[in-house]
C-alpha cells in the first residue's frame, strides 16, 4: 500500500513540475519556488547496508515522513534515491537553507541516517532567467543534477549518523 502512495505523490510531483515549468519559461519573475534535492548515497549504498526489498521500503517510507515534515504548498517526490521537493518561499521574508534545514532536522525518519546526504538547493526564478532548460520536469531534473555545480544556490551534506 505504500508503494502504491509512492507513486502517487511522484506521479503529483512531475505532473505539478511538468506545470511548473512551463509556467517558468514564460513568467520566472515574481514566482519564488526552489527545487530541492535530498540524495542518498549512490544508488548501491542502501541495498548493500539493508538489502533492496528493505532498502525501497524505507525509502518509500521517506517520502511520506518528508511529505508530512514539509507544509501542504510543499510537493515531494522520489526519483530512485534521489528525493525532489518542490519548496515555495517568499525572497523578501525567508532564507530557504535556515527554513529547509529546521524542516530536516525536525523530520521524524531516522532509519536511513545511515548513508551521507547531500541537500542541494536550486532556485528555479534565477536559473530560469539566465539559462534555456528543458520543458518537461524528468529532464529538468537530470539536467539539474547534470549541472548541479553551476547551478545550485546551496549545496550541503549531512554525515550518516553511525
Amino acid at each position: 500500500m505504500m508503494m502504491v502512495s509512492d507513486i502517487q505523490l511522484r506521479s503529483r510531483f512531475m505532473d505539478t513540475l511538468d506545470w511548473l515549468c512551463q509556467v517558468m519559461i514564460r513568467h520566472s519573475n515574481g514566482f519564488d519556488v526552489a527545487l530541492v534535492r535530498i540524495a542518498y548515497g549512490d544508488d548501491n549504498s542502501l541495498g548493500e547496508a539493508y538489502g533492496a526489498p528493505e532498502a525501497l521500503r524505507q525509502l518509500s517510507l521517506l517520502t511520506h515522513d518528508l511529505q508530512k515534515a514539509f507544509r501542504k504548498s510543499d510537493l515531494v517526490g522520489r526519483d530512485g534515491t534521489d528525493f525532489w521537493i518542490l519548496f515555495p518561499y517568499t525572497r523578501m521574508t525567508e532564507n530557504i537553507y535556515e527554513k529547509l534545514l529546521d524542516v530536516l532536522q525536525a523530520s521524524s525518519h531516522e532509519n536511513l541516517n545511515i548513508v551521507n546526504r547531500e541537500v542541494t538547493i536550486f532556485e528555479l526564478p534565477l536559473i530560469y532567467r539566465d539559462n534555456q532548460l528543458p520543458e518537461q520536469a524528468l529532464e529538468l531534473l537530470h539536467y539539474l543534477k547534470l549541472h548541479q555545480p553551476q547551478l545550485a544556490s546551496h549545496v550541503f551534506r549531512l554525515a550518516s549518523t553511525i
